[in-house]
């Protein structure tokens, strides 16, 4: 009974000031605005509302099903949750621009455009949380990787769901879902991060910027990254807009709670948009016994006034000790590397050396690895050295051989008992190894 009551008295109050609107809402339902109009994406259709009270249907003919918009204000994307596959919208028909798949590797990342183009940080994929920067290469049709100057101890750990904003040349990541690898068993239980960064996009470099108390304990949160040039965080009893750049949060203390409660959401997907022509939201309900509601409400019916603006993040005494411990390491980087050759100075003194006593097969693989440096190279641009009729695990077998050789051969070259050659997984295909000189 009492149920009953909670949902007739929260459909009153949605009438009240909320319209309502007529088109089929299936579970893979996705909102999005570009310039000043509303879309809905349900089955194998998109709908818009020219005359702002009978949504129109028109075949998409898109070939996923788990999208993520992006936008300037001019120009307008559509790609698959993961990256890789990507169509161009303009405001009617969407066009692939890709020759790619599913990735599959950065799901609920932070897309976004920058001088024209679509780049993309972070997310989840195969298993980890990620850190990296990608963006769609036009030319090639194709995703690629960008290389950045910070190191892996001085960049933001692997998330999602995080806030973001890009600003001039500065991308401002900030508090999202992932591991923390300074914590004991933190790769084993996703947490709330509570640190934000300012990236370069033209220096490539990590800077942190403080941090803060998280605003939730769990991800079960939705973030709207387009509400007037601010994230508008919306938890289950709460609401806040983040200025990452301006170091300010906004809180909204007077939303109605009841219609966040009865916002419909899964694992993946918002099902809410901010239309900042019509100064409101066009959101669904999951509504129990009477199904999905597509509604639109305006934003001071929603969300009210903001009441109170404070710091978002701080650099308390914990980061100015990180930063002045940081500063004496460096200075001791500093001193040995001034006074201590590297391994790849002593390989290029002793290069003649060590070459006459490499074989023909290990003289190739050398060459490769000592041209990639300071790079990783993968495994697979090695084998390739090989015959191609042997099989692969053959290759692979060579390949290792190989490398204990020419690693011992140049440890007798430079007397040392140091190993040569540093591996790892590659950081988008773990099945991947790579290599190159440590």
């Amino acid at each position: 009974m009492k149920h009953f009551i909670y949902i007739v008295l929260t459909m009153m109050s949605l009438n009240s000031y909320s319209q309502e609107f007529k088109a089929p809402i299936n579970n893979g339902s996705f909102l999005f605005t570009f310039k000043d109009k509303s879309y809905l994406i349900s089955g194998d259709s998109i709908y818009s509302n020219p005359n702002k009270t009978k949504w129109v249907a028109k075949k998409h003919n898109l070939i996923i099903n788990d999208f993520a918009f992006i936008s300037n204000g001019n120009k307008g994307y559509l790609m698959h949750n993961s990256g890789g596959i990507i169509y161009q919208f303009d405001g009617l028909n969407f066009k692939r621009i890709d020759e790619s798949f599913e990735f599959n590797t950065q799901y609920q990342s932070f897309p976004f455009l920058y001088n024209g183009s679509i780049y993309n940080f972070g997310g989840y994929g195969l298993f980890t949380f990620k850190n990296i920067l990608t963006y769609f290469n036009e030319s090639k049709k194709e995703t690629e990787l960008i290389t950045t100057t910070t190191t892996i101890s001085k960049s933001p750990f692997g998330r999602k769901k995080m806030f973001g904003q890009v600003i001039g040349d500065d991308l401002f990541i900030g508090s999202g879902f992932g591991y923390n690898n300074d914590k004991e068993n933190g790769t084993k239980k996703g947490i709330i991060l509570d640190d934000y960064w300012k990236f370069n996009l033209k220096f490539k470099e990590w800077d942190l910027l403080g941090n803060r108390k998280s605003f939730t304990d769990d991800e079960n949160y939705t973030i709207i990254y387009d509400f007037n040039g601010k994230n508008l965080l919306l938890t289950s009893d709460r609401v806040y807009a983040i200025n990452i750049k301006e170091n300010e949060v906004e809180f909204y203390e007077n939303v109605n709670i009841d219609m966040i409660k009865s916002l419909k959401k899964d694992f993946f997907r918002n099902y809410i948009t901010y239309n900042k022509s019509k100064d409101g939201f066009y959101l669904i309900l999951d509504k129990p016994n009477l199904g999905n509601k597509l509604l639109f409400v305006s934003t001071d019916d929603f969300l009210g006034k903001p009441t109170r603006t404070e710091s978002l993040y701080s650099e308390d005494d914990s980061l100015i000790g990180y930063y002045l411990l940081g500063g004496l390491i460096l200075v001791i980087i500093v001193f040995f590397i001034i006074n201590k050759k590297t391994n790849f100075q002593k390989i290029s003194l002793k290069r003649k050396e060590i070459d006459l006593i490499l074989n023909a097969e290990e003289k190739q693989i050398f060459n490769l690895i000592f041209d990639k440096y300071p790079d990783f190279i993968q495994f697979p641009e090695l084998m390739d050295v090989f015959e191609f009729h042997l099989s692969y695990e053959s290759r692979k077998k060579k390949l290792r051989s190989s490398l204990y050789q020419i690693e011992d051969k140049i440890m007798g070259v430079l007397k040392t008992k140091s190993k040569v050659f540093v591996e790892r997984k590659n950081k988008e295909d773990l099945r991947i190894k790579e290599i190159r000189i440590q």
